[in-house]
């Protein structure tokens, strides 16, 4: 396959010798030619038999290595075409690579448009384009749809008003039938509601004309791609959001039932095996096992102790304050702690947001007992959940065949 790596100036794709004959099992694939149509490649599983990666990545063996504009999304390839996208002199750009030689094929830049506000460890290009023997197809949170034939000529294009969220859109669109499906959640609610504007999308893929559009209203923001989970029973299209796993019918998107039990950020893509569908999430900030060790995180938080008295007092709530997620980075670093505000007042307060949520007794201290106990007061455990198909509604109690609680990513 392709490796996308970011340097300290702009990242490169770089195509190891022995991985040009790459292909995947014929029953995924359209034609018997090399493909990795998504995400994650078939259905976002991340599979792809009958192919050996290096055990070691050797600079000598490189075949070629061609730099690139900075984004976060990954590689897609269909044929003899490697397709990607970034961020080039502040417009969003698709481009087409020769799976041969590397050299650029043909680049093509997105409307201009103002750029969807994003997480500094994140890129407004983020979203993994989608390919497929008709076409191309890219998401851009800042902008909606791009739809290019093989050759880079647009076939369509939709625009989308870029939903809200902490870290800027991730979520990548798949193909299924005739439909391109793509999910919308977002922390804005609709107009004089309380609810969000969150929605699943499905369009005809050679036209861009809607579909169906199913409304996603106690959902927010998340980061997770769909995936088609075919069993004996029919055919799902299975959506992980905030709390939950939804099914929809995929021709017409009618829930069909759901499974409670994740955390508020999730990423991970369902995964089909076996007869389950498989799907996780970790707790909020990333913990990935039930049983916390709360010491690396209050050795964090003693960083803002400005005074040494063991204790962070209101007025040391400064510049990087924020309650620690990775420990073991420093403060300042983009993933350190919870996702702060560029803007200056409104950072102000919700630096102020986090310490009262905190502050349980309002004496302007947090005391390391404070700190443990709201630790552990998390409700929402790690998560990876096997389901089984067919059923109807909730089937949290009725169809989870197992969950594991450790060492979930």
């Amino acid at each position: 396959m392709v490796w996308r790596i970011r340097g300290t100036v702009s990242p490169s794709l770089l195509l190891f010798a022995g991985l040009l004959t790459f292909g995947v099992p014929s029953s995924f694939a359209e034609t018997n030619a090399p493909f990795w149509n998504q995400f994650r490649g078939p259905n976002g599983a991340g599979v792809a038999n009958a192919f050996k990666p290096p055990v070691k990545i050797d600079a000598a063996r490189r075949a070629w290595k061609t730099p690139l504009p900075m984004g976060k999304s990954s590689p897609v390839l269909w044929n003899d075409r490697i397709f990607v996208t970034g961020v080039e002199e502040d417009r969003l750009v698709t481009l087409a690579l020769d799976r041969i030689s590397g050299a650029i094929v043909w680049k093509r830049q997105a409307p201009k448009i103002p750029m969807e506000t994003t997480h500094a460890a994140s890129s407004p290009a983020a979203s993994t384009p989608c390919v497929d023997a008709h076409g191309l197809y890219v998401y851009f949170g800042s902008f909606g749809l791009l739809y290019f034939d093989h050759e880079g000529k647009e076939k369509w294009s939709k625009a989308i008003p870029s939903p809200k969220s902490l870290y800027g859109m991730s979520t990548s669109p798949i193909r299924h039938g005739n439909l391109l499906i793509l999910v919308l959640d977002d922390d804005a609610n609709l107009p004089d509601s309380q609810l969000s504007r969150s929605k699943v999308i499905a369009l005809e893929h050679d036209t861009g004309k809607l579909v169906w559009e199913t409304a996603r209203p106690f959902h927010r923001s998340g980061w997770s791609t769909p995936a088609i989970w075919k069993h004996e029973r029919g055919t799902d299209l299975a959506v992980l959001g905030n709390g939950r796993v939804y099914g929809y019918d995929p021709a017409t998107g009618a829930e069909k039932w759901y499974v409670n039990g994740f955390s508020r950020e999730t990423i991970a893509v369902p995964v089909v095996g076996n007869g389950r569908l498989h799907v996780s999430s970790s707790m909020l900030g990333g913990r990935g096992d039930e049983q916390l060790d709360p010491e690396p995180f209050w050795k964090a938080m003693l960083q803002f102790d400005l005074n040494g008295d063991g204790r962070i007092d209101r007025s040391e709530v400064t510049e990087f304050f924020t309650f620690p997620l990775r420990p073991e980075l420093p403060p300042g670093h983009p993933g350190f702690g919870l996702p702060l505000p560029s803007d200056p007042e409104q950072r102000k307060e919700t630096q102020k947001r986090i310490f009262d949520w905190r502050d349980k007794n309002r004496d302007g201290l947090w005391t390391r007992e404070e700190f443990v106990a709201e630790l552990a007061s998390n409700q929402v455990k790690p998560n990876l959940a096997a389901i089984r198909p067919g059923g109807e509604g909730d089937i949290t109690e009725t169809h989870v065949a197992w969950n594991l609680r450790r060492g979930i990513p």
